[in-house]
């Protein structure tokens, strides 16, 4: 798969947004979006996030496994400063040279 085939399917993923506009159901081929109502989280897929966060008309709101929390899969994983291993096993630790 090239890029360009890869984008295409990215596109089609889900995200969240929160719309600052109100509109009825869309019906499209690939099923309905919306209600959009201001303030009100809709998920939509994220062709359509770009091109309404390029147009202002709504905020994005980041994947939960963008989220970099207390229990995330990076602190876990050691990857995060802070954590027991910061660089994980197998790495040399730079902290103590």
């Amino acid at each position: 798969m090239d890029a360009a085939e890869v984008e295409f399917l990215a596109e089609k993923e889900l995200v969240t947004i929160i719309p600052n506009f109100s509109l009825d159901k869309i019906y499209l081929i690939g099923g309905d979006l919306g209600p959009f109502n201001p303030g009100l989280p809709v998920e939509v897929p994220l062709w359509l996030a770009i091109n309404l966060k390029q147009r202002q008309k709504c905020r994005l709101l980041p994947p939960e496994w963008m989220d970099v929390g207390e229990h995330s899969w990076a602190r876990v994983g050691g990857l995060l400063p802070g954590s027991d291993s910061f660089l994980g096993p197998g790495f040399p630790d730079s902290r103590h040279q």
